[in-house]
């Protein structure tokens, strides 16, 4: 895909704007999801913000800001969430494929690397992913899986 203008690329991830029910399963938390909501909308027609909720203290809520860097060619997703932790990731996003991937320190250590990878199903509606961690950006160790459900798209 040929990265077009700012205003194009961010338009590509209107695919996203509505409410979502968001399934966690983390090895280290419970054998059962944990579920919580996700919202993604239009700030000032500009980015794009996403507030997830969960109700559980063991997994972070968070708010999500996202944008197109001409500069790299690439998504910037930066988020925030409860814990006060502060990350940029870049990403990516084509082809029914969501990637994001944290590779050097930022607003806080890198303690180690991170990826993540979403598939979207033919429907639009189903979200399965998958966060991984690595210390050295070879050997990958699954983290956990997030599995977003969409609940209403917005017009």
């Amino acid at each position: 895909m040929k990265p077009g203008t700012r205003t194009e690329m961010m338009e590509r991830l209107g695919f996203f704007i509505g409410t979502w029910t968001v399934e966690v399963t983390h090895p280290h938390l419970q054998p059962n999801p944990i579920v919580g909501e996700t919202k993604f909308e239009w700030m000032d027609e500009m980015y794009i913000i996403q507030r997830t909720h969960i109700d559980k203290a063991e997994f972070p809520s968070s708010t999500v800001i996202y944008d197109w860097d001409s500069a790299s060619g690439n998504y910037v997703q930066h988020y925030f969430d409860t814990r006060g932790v502060t990350r940029l990731y870049q990403m990516s996003f084509e082809g029914g494929i969501w990637k994001l991937w944290r590779d050097a320190a930022d607003f806080s250590p890198l303690d180690f690397l991170q990826r993540f990878i979403g598939e979207i199903d033919e429907s639009g509606n189903v979200i399965e992913s998958v966060w991984e961690q690595s210390e050295d950006g070879v050997d990958w160790k699954h983290d956990f899986k997030l599995l977003f459900k969409r609940n209403e798209r917005a017009l």
